[in-house]
């Protein structure tokens, strides 16, 4: 091989090494950092460590707290699907060009650019058990509800920020207001690589509004259909800001795994387990993702 040959060669690497090097110390060697604490007890502070093998596996496996926290964020997944049938049909509404979309577009991304922290503040205020406009839009419904139903099982106002399952339908709420701006723009440079004249074609043969959607756009976006499921699905597996500013103050079994592994880490100080369910979680996350890509691969 030529000198000339060889450079040619080893010039995209060059280009493509920093990133791998930073790739390397932030993200792989932090993860083989936290499977090694995992296998041990931790002392960040002393700098102490000692190997204990599984027994913070098998300590996991015996909280029941882990366990709780595991399926609520399994059930923190419903909000894929509401995300996506949200942000897909803004971002139909905005493709069909009607009056005013451009600042639909603009007031349905506003979301998207507010910080995470202002917005859980601002939905913890509406969702106030005590003051909150959502509590006080319910009292003349519940009202109503207790002088027409059997008055032997009265109706309240919902404990949004302290009972189940309020505790993690509120934050849910929180994600879905602040994602789907995001996912409709996504949506939406789908909807634009669509031949108009497809549609047109469609519309002309007899195909209904339905008809055109189910055999020529939604083919035409399932690729990005396929990202939007996979990385909202992982977003909601790996939730925190939304549920730790939201619901603060509620017993860890109501939260989902990443709270529990801040909870474990730094309110009980037990690195090894955070660590643990850690990789747990990103072997959930792992499996999941794999499993999301295998049934979407083939077009509907």
């Amino acid at each position: 091989m030529s000198a000339r040959a060889a450079r040619n060669l080893l010039v995209p690497y060059a280009f493509v090494l920093p990133a791998m090097a930073v790739l390397g110390v932030f993200i792989v060697g932090s993860f083989v950092q936290v499977i090694v604490y995992s296998l041990g007890v931790f002392n960040p502070f002393e700098q102490s460590y000692e190997f204990t093998g599984l027994a913070n596996y098998i300590r996991l496996w015996e909280d029941d707290r882990f366990w709780w926290c595991l399926a609520n964020s399994g059930l923190y997944l419903l909000v894929t699907p509401v995300l996506i049938v949200l942000s897909l049909s803004c971002a139909i509404v905005i493709d069909a060009r009607v009056r005013g979309h451009a600042a639909l577009r603009l007031l349905f991304f506003l979301p998207v650019v507010t910080p995470t922290i202002v917005a859980a503040v601002g939905w913890r205020i509406l969702f106030n058990e005590e003051s909150g406009l959502l509590s006080a839009l319910a009292e003349p419904v519940v009202g109503v509800l207790n002088a027409t139903l059997d008055p032997q099982t009265p109706w309240a106002t919902p404990a949004w920020l302290t009972e189940r399952p309020w505790t993690l339908i509120a934050p849910m709420v929180v994600t879905t207001w602040k994602g789907f701006g995001f996912y409709m723009m996504i949506f939406l440079a789908g909807l634009l690589n669509v031949p108009r004249e497809l549609r047109e074609a469609a519309a002309l043969d007899g195909a209904g509004r339905w008809g055109v959607f189910r055999n020529v756009v939604l083919p035409g976006i399932w690729p990005i259909m396929t990202l939007v499921i996979v990385i909202s699905s992982i977003s909601a597996l790996k939730v925190f800001d939304e549920i730790f500013v939201t619901v603060r103050g509620v017993p860890l079994e109501h939260q989902t795994a990443v709270p529990y592994v801040y909870e474990t880490a730094f309110g009980d100080g037990n690195f090894g387990i955070a660590s643990a369910a850690g990789v747990v979680l990103f072997a959930v996350l792992l499996v999941f993702s794999l499993i999301n890509l295998r049934l979407t691969r083939s077009k509907p």
